[in-house]
C-alpha cells in the first residue's frame, strides 16, 4: 500500500494557502486549508480503570485509509514509526491525527489497528460542517464520527481506551 497521508496533506495546505491568500480583496491571516485533523489520543491509565495502553501496545498501532464508507476498498497505510507521520508521541501519550474527509464526493474511513492490544477501531461516516464567519475564514460547526459505532465529536479531539 502506498503511504499518501503526508505529501497530500503538505500540497493540499500548500496549493489552498497560495489560493486562500491570493484571492481575497482584503487583508486577511493565512487561511487553514484542507481538512481538518481529527484527533485520538491513546488512554494511559492503566491503572485505575486498567483500560489504557501501555506504551508498546500503542506504539504496535497502524492507520489503514479506505476509498470508501464500508471499509473494503484500502487506498494507503500510515505505521507510527514513519517520519514525518500521522503519529505523534508527547508526555507519555501517543497521538493520532488524520485529515478529515466528509461527505459523498470524499466518503473515506479509516480503521485504527492496535494489535499489541488486540483492538481495531472503525472509523467511519466522518461529518464534518463549516459555518462562515467571515470573506477570508470559516469555523467548524461540526466535525463527528462514527468509531465502532458510537457517534464522537471531534472537535476537541477523543480518547481511546481498551
Amino acid at each position: 500500500m502506498k503511504h499518501l497521508f503526508t505529501p497530500f496533506c503538505t500540497a493540499a495546505v500548500l496549493i489552498g494557502t497560495l489560493l486562500a491568500t491570493s484571492s481575497c480583496n482584503q487583508k486577511c491571516g493565512l487561511a487553514e486549508t484542507g481538512p481538518p485533523l481529527l484527533g485520538f489520543a491513546f488512554s494511559t491509565d492503566t491503572l485505575a480503570a486498567g483500560k489504557g495502553f501501555r506504551k508498546a501496545e500503542a506504539f504496535s498501532a497502524y492507520l489503514v485509509r479506505y476509498k470508501n464508507a464500508d471499509l473494503t476498498q484500502p487506498l494507503d497505510t500510515v505505521r507510527t514509526t514513519q517520519r514525518p507521520g500521522n503519529f505523534y508521541y508527547v508526555d507519555r501519550t501517543l497521538f493520532c491525527n488524520f485529515p478529515a474527509s466528509a461527505g459523498p464526493s470524499d466518503p473515506h474511513s479509516y480503521r485504527l489497528e492496535v494489535p499489541g492490544a488486540a483492538r481495531r477501531y472503525d472509523i467511519t461516516d466522518i461529518g464534518l460542517q463549516y459555518d462562515a464567519v467571515g470573506s477570508c475564514s470559516n469555523t467548524i460547526s461540526r466535525l463527528d464520527a462514527l468509531v465502532n459505532g458510537q457517534r464522537v465529536d471531534a472537535r476537541r479531539g477523543f480518547v481511546l481506551t481498551k
